[in-house]
């Protein structure tokens, strides 16, 4: 069998288990991986070149042409000489179209085999989305953008039962920022006109969601103004240097802010990008960053490497950048709550699901 048709029927084989939404078989799919032989690309390379080598002869037969006058075609004008020139054109054009989509589709997979891995290793399952108008009633971190908004995933992990391993929720805030400014356009006869042009820019943002002992604090290193009133700033030059605190009770936000969470809190920013903390005030801690931790970059060096990506999976399907945001949830419970750090026979670090 060809190396392509072991890749479609690896990729047959995973779209079938999510058409069935079944629970993908990792040992299955560990074998299959250990089994291609190749990489995790199609071996287009030929097809590429075809395309490239009509692209060139196409535009070099156009420039030939616009500088030195088209040669004459059968039927004694140029017309039918530049139509070959932009089928060579167009030929090669679908050519490498169909090189970049089958580029796209392995690394889709890549992607996809190695996420539903993960999310199966951790427990996940989804769960219903909060309505975004509740979510903005009870943390600031989701009043952003002038445009459309949206919950992209929302899943939960469960606990243990007996609060030493508590549940926690996945998700994937998208929102739009649309801008608008006035261009003016002058013709060749100098007449002037004015026209509207609008940009949208795309931005993410992930987080966990479970239970606090906290409410009304806002700790924040990316985020639209404070929604509270109340400034508060800890002795720690380089935490005011990369947050930003607002809350509704000092006295609270001292108690939460100890020495030891504060500085839980600078070494977190080393590994999540912009993150922010809040307690709302229905007593939930919302933890927030921009870097994607379900993307399969965080732990795969190669990008097509079949038994690298086999390895990562028979080990676990393990997610760096989740792990670092529950271990600060861990350490900010366990400095924080006593229940948590007297309870015996149990590791800080097992206070969140997930935490190893």
């Amino acid at each position: 069998m060809s190396h392509n048709k072991k890749l479609n029927t690896l990729l047959k084989s995973v779209r079938n288990t999510k058409a069935s939404s079944g629970r993908p078989d990792t040992t299955k799919i560990v074998a299959q991986l250990r089994g291609l032989g190749g990489p995790i690309r199609y071996e287009d390379t030929g097809k590429l070149g075809f395309g490239l080598l009509l692209l060139f002869a196409g535009g070099y037969g156009h420039l030939l042409g616009s500088e030195r006058g088209y040669p004459i075609g059968p039927d004694g004008t140029s017309d039918s000489v530049i139509l070959i020139y932009n089928t060579l054109i167009a030929v090669a054009a679908g050519f490498i179209l169909f090189w970049l989509f089958r580029r796209r589709k392995a690394r889709k997979f890549v992607q996809e085999v190695f996420e539903r891995a993960a999310l199966v290793s951790y427990g996940f399952h989804d769960e219903p989305v909060p309505a975004l108008k509740e979510l903005d009633q009870h943390f600031h971190e989701f009043d952003r953008g002038n445009d459309s908004r949206k919950i992209v995933y929302f899943m939960s992990a469960p606990g243990d039962g007996n609060k030493v391993r508590q549940g926690y929720s996945l998700f994937q805030f998208h929102w739009v920022v649309r801008e608008e400014r006035q261009v003016t356009e002058t013709d060749h006869n100098g007449h002037s006109t004015t026209k509207t042009e609008t940009t949208y820019y795309h931005y993410d943002r992930y987080g966990l969601m479970l239970e606090g002992s906290y409410s009304g604090i806002q700790i924040v290193s990316d985020a639209p103004g404070g929604r509270y009133k109340l400034k508060y700033r800890p002795a720690s030059v380089e935490f005011n240097r990369r947050y930003r605190i607002r809350c509704v009770d000092e006295m609270q936000a001292a108690k939460l802010l100890k020495p030891s969470v504060v500085i839980a809190l600078e070494n977190a920013s080393d590994q999540l990008k912009s993150p922010n903390l809040e307690y709302g005030l229905n007593g939930q801690m919302c933890l927030t960053w921009s870097n994607d931790p379900l993307s399969v970059r965080t732990v795969m060096k190669s990008k097509d490497n079949p038994n690298e990506l086999a390895d990562i999976i028979a080990a676990g399907a393990k997610l760096p950048v989740l792990d670092d945001a529950l271990q600060l949830v861990a350490d900010i419970q366990r400095h924080t709550q006593s229940n948590f750090s007297m309870l015996e026979g149990n590791s800080p670090e097992a206070s969140i699901q997930g935490v190893k």
